[in-house]
């Protein structure tokens, strides 16, 4: 049956190989999970080969599960707050590394229903404004949006405002935005500018909350950088899990296109299938190209050669929605709204034990305890352990609550402010539980394709569940060897920094890693 109502779709579906992932969310969507006799018959029709769309379909961990399943989230501050019990207690749910949804822990979703509702609460800050979000296109342009749009500022003013403003990418990796954009601008057309929205790591929803409350913000800052660089093509890359943004983008994508804003322009949707290493920027070009999302070796780089081999600016959510304030204000009024010589704003997602979880625009240099304090309404509970910037930046103890969220600030702890996913997790919560947590996710979403990645973390995942019992899996000389194993030899960033979270617990807690000390090979 299900063959036969693909039979009547299929007429509908392009044939290019990169609209596979695309094809294989329609069919997921409108006939079912996908079977292998569905994906036979789509590779049939796209001519692909049958082993190729089977290897996509195997991947991506959403696209054999039914879209009215239910999910429930056991990443760290899910498990935290009883996503283990919510599990036992819900009849046929489907147990999942991150939702994305951490502000609501335990977090679960039927369908495309999250459960319990989101409701936001979130200040009104300076350069993106949560705080006063636009339905229409109209509300937004009555506030002065698309106005860059209007007449667009040129190559040369964008980049000196970007490079005077400091801003990087708020993705996590920190590169400097306006370097990024000139060396897209170097290389001869065509030219893709591509929207990184597949935020996964637990702890981080800040592109979620930009995408839900301010799209048009992110639409204009998209559609500048396509004119100022001469890219006709652009994409948002966005998680599946995501589908409240979904609706909430297209609607402001039909608003621009109607309003004549995207005139000899192509933006479109591209929706991932529950892979959180897509995040990473050259593995989303794969996924995008119709492959499963396996990191390429760097360089060259995507600036140079990124989607079908053409120069290409990825860009994370949050890192565009600053663009348009920077280049109304200028560069170095945005750059001055830092605090302690750190430059600009940035959204801060705080989850965990906090009164008021949620993103809350925040200067950087700004400490954890004055984000928790002034934004996220104080703690909820003895602090036991912080994560500075999303899964991968740290665990770090209570005295850390007082170093400012930036790179030097955190340099003595072995930590950074990464995507700027605050997580608090009280006393009554173990290091090693938490550590146990972070390892076992990175385990679950690596994607196999290096040894010390898919391997390493497995193992670290095991020493610090066998820890928690008293049981020394292996020596620490032999860990130590995996971590600097990991963090020299992975070829992509989920494996080299997958050993932060294990190097800041050893040192923060070396009690808890004596029985390694003693243990025997």
């Amino acid at each position: 049956m299900d063959v036969l109502r693909l039979a009547t779709l299929l007429p509908e579906l392009p044939r290019e190989r990169t609209r596979l992932l695309d094809n294989l969310g329609r069919v997921r969507r409108e006939v079912g999970p996908i079977t292998m006799e569905l994906s036979d018959a789509l590779a049939d029709h796209m001519n692909i080969r049958r082993g190729e769309v089977h290897e996509v379909v195997s991947f991506y961990s959403f696209l054999q599960v039914p879209t009215d399943a239910v999910r429930v989230c056991t990443g760290p501050v899910c498990d935290c707050f009883g996503a283990r019990e919510l599990l036992a207690s819900t009849p046929g749910a489907i147990e999942v590394a991150c939702l994305g949804h951490c502000d609501l822990a335990p977090a679960m979703t039927r369908g495309d229903e999250i459960v319990p509702q989101v409701t936001h609460a979130t200040n009104d800050g300076p350069a993106v404004g949560l705080g006063a979000g636009d339905i229409t296109l109209a509300e937004y342009e009555a506030r002065g949006g698309v106005s860059l749009l209007r007449e667009p500022p040129s190559l040369e003013r964008v980049v000196d405002e970007l490079k005077a403003s400091g801003l990087t990418g708020y993705g996590g990796a920190g590169f400097p935005t306006g370097l990024k954009w000139e060396a897209v601008a170097r290389e001869p057309g065509p030219r893709y500018v591509i929207v990184n929205a597949d935020e996964g790591e637990p702890g981080t929803i800040k592109d979620r909350y930009v995408m839900e409350l301010r799209p048009h913000l992110m639409v204009e800052a998209t559609v500048l950088a396509m004119r100022v660089l001469g890219a006709t093509e652009g994409w948002v890359y966005l998680r599946e899990e995501y589908a409240t943004a979904r609706a909430r983008l297209q609607q402001a994508i039909g608003e621009f296109r109607s309003a004549g804003l995207l005139d000899g322009l192509s933006l479109e949707l591209v929706v991932g299938a529950g892979a959180y290493i897509a995040g990473e920027e050259t593995a989303m070009l794969e996924s995008m190209e119709g492959r499963r999302a396996m990191p390429r070796l760097k360089p060259p780089f995507p600036s140079q050669v990124g989607y079908l081999g053409r120069p290409t600016l990825i860009q994370n959510v949050e890192t565009l929605a600053h663009i348009p304030a920077i280049l109304r204000n200028g560069g170095e009024w945005w750059s001055a709204l830092g605090t302690r010589e750190a430059k600009g704003t940035r959204l801060w997602s705080v989850t965990g034990a906090v009164a008021k979880p949620g993103c809350h625009e925040a200067p950087n240099g700004i400490t954890t305890r004055e984000l928790v304090d002034e934004h996220a309404g104080g703690f909820t509970a003895e602090v036991g352990c912080v994560v500075p910037g999303g899964a991968a930046s740290g665990i770090l103890p209570p005295s850390a609550l007082d170093a400012p969220l930036t790179r030097d600030g955190l340099q003595e702890y072995g930590a950074g402010p990464g995507s700027a996913g605050v997580q608090v997790f009280p006393a009554s919560y173990s290091p090693l539980r938490l550590l146990a947590e972070t390892m076992r996710f990175f385990a679950e979403e690596s994607c196999q394709k290096c040894t010390p990645c898919r391997i390493g973390n497995r193992a670290l995942h095991h020493v610090a569940e066998e820890l928690e019992h008293g049981r020394p899996a292996m020596t620490r000389e032999k860990v130590d060897e995996w971590l600097l194993a990991m963090e020299k030899t992975s070829i992509c960033g989920l494996g080299q920094a997958s050993p932060f979270p294990v190097r800041g617990a050893m040192q923060h807690w070396p009690e808890l890693f004596e029985p390694l000390e003693a243990a025997v090979s």
